[in-house]
């Protein structure tokens, strides 16, 4: 059954809707091999202090603080995983980086200032300087290390992996299934015939998701028959996926099925149509917890689409914040064609001595793929165009997720 009030929604609307529509799914316990990427559900804290025992920070020789004597006997040494130990006045320890010393009384003076003879060290500097990593000097036993909605970058990774933490709670993969329409559709590797083209959506979608941290775990590819795209939905179930997404097939055209095959397969409509350029033709349906994306096929509008919506959507999934939006200067404002709808134009981002900036990339329209080459981010541009400030919001994509 269709949902009612489903005119054309602007991109804050949808965004409400969707975030209603998607809560996070049930955290799991795995271990930190499989762990990279994922959203840390639960904070962790330090289990003890760190580090959790003064060591030395480089190479050297330990020697008592104070010590007045220019020429100490060698008296042992202490390498990383001994207990610490005291020298006795008037000698020295050999020590290595990472070994335990004292918390107090003693001072590391490095290799480069000693003079090593037969049993024993000669100082050639001054006893002051520790170069010693005191106990705690990182964090305190309870100090907050990395808070829940972090995605676990490998960094991440290591101080939990410090911390004890082996198993922590982080969200499940979002498992994706994408359904391609088109029968003008043909691999990658296939030089297309007349009217035919190569099929760029599905490889596209594909590396977005993994971008994400969601799993692309069955594809299909369809004509624009209503009934092969019903057989496709049907085995996209099977897999069980958190979202389903349809590429093409969203417009109001004579071929366009996805909308009212969605309601026949047991889809709500929630959305019908986006007030944004490009990516006007959007669909968003739920079944039960399953939700389901119907994307403009042009490559542009896909990009766009994606970002702003479904990223969205498995963020939600994965107990993320969504992206923010920030505003940063606009270079060449003027190339930036005004439009009555919200324009969301492909940028590249530009470190220049006043700051980040971002630079608007030419595209002729939403079937424009050559665009997507260098793009870094989303521009918003409103209706009445970059205002006299000559800054806008941009949602960063990719490796500009900053």
């Amino acid at each position: 059954m269709e949902s009612g009030g489903l005119g054309v929604k602007t991109v804050e609307e949808t965004w409400g809707l969707l975030d209603a529509a998607v809560a996070p799914l049930a955290p799991e316990a795995v271990g930190l091999s499989g762990a990279g990427g994922r959203i840390l559900r639960s904070e962790v804290r330090a289990d003890s202090d760190q580090p959790p025992f003064a060591r030395s920070a480089m190479d050297g020789y330990l020697v008592r603080a104070g010590e007045t004597a220019e020429v100490l006997r060698l008296a042992g040494e202490v390498v990383p995983g001994e207990a610490a130990k005291m020298p006795g006045p008037g000698s020295a320890l050999r020590v290595f980086t990472g070994s335990a010393v004292p918390d107090e009384g003693a001072v590391v003076v490095m290799q480069e200032d000693v003079d090593r003879e037969e049993g024993q060290v000669r100082l050639r500097a001054m006893v002051g300087r520790e170069h010693i990593r005191a106990r705690g000097s990182q964090a305190r036993r309870g100090d907050l290390l990395v808070d829940a909605g972090t995605r676990l970058a490998p960094g991440a990774i290591a101080v939990l992996a410090a911390a004890g933490a082996a198993r922590p709670m982080v969200s499940p993969v979002i498992r994706a299934a994408h359904v391609a329409t088109g029968r003008e559709l043909v691999e990658c590797d296939t030089v297309p015939g007349e009217g035919e083209i190569r099929d760029s959506n599905s490889p596209m979608i594909s590396a977005l998701l993994g971008e994400a941290g969601a799993d692309a775990v069955w594809h299909r590819r369809v004509d624009e028959d209503p009934a092969a795209l019903a057989s496709a939905i049907a085995a996209a179930l099977g897999a069980r996926p958190h979202l389903l997404l349809i590429s093409g097939g969203a417009s109001v055209g004579d071929h366009d099925h996805t909308g009212g095959v969605l309601r026949e397969s047991g889809f709500d409509l929630l959305v019908r149509g986006v007030a944004t350029r490009p990516g006007k033709p959007l669909i968003v349906a739920r079944r039960d917890q399953l939700l389901a994306f119907g994307m403009p096929g042009n490559p542009l509008s896909h990009f766009v689409s994606f970002h702003l919506f479904v990223r969205r959507a498995i963020d939600r999934l994965s107990g993320a914040a969504p992206r923010p939006l920030v505003r940063l200067p606009v270079e060449d404002a003027a190339a930036i064609r005004a439009n009555p709808r919200e324009s969301w134009w492909p940028c590249r981002f530009v470190r220049a001595d006043a700051g980040l900036r971002v630079a608007p990339l030419p595209w002729r329209d939403s079937s424009d793929i050559t665009a997507l080459a260098r793009v870094e981010g989303l521009l918003r541009v409103p209706p009445d165009g970059i205002g006299p400030s000559g800054a806008a919001e941009v949602l960063a994509t990719g490796v500009w997720d900053r």
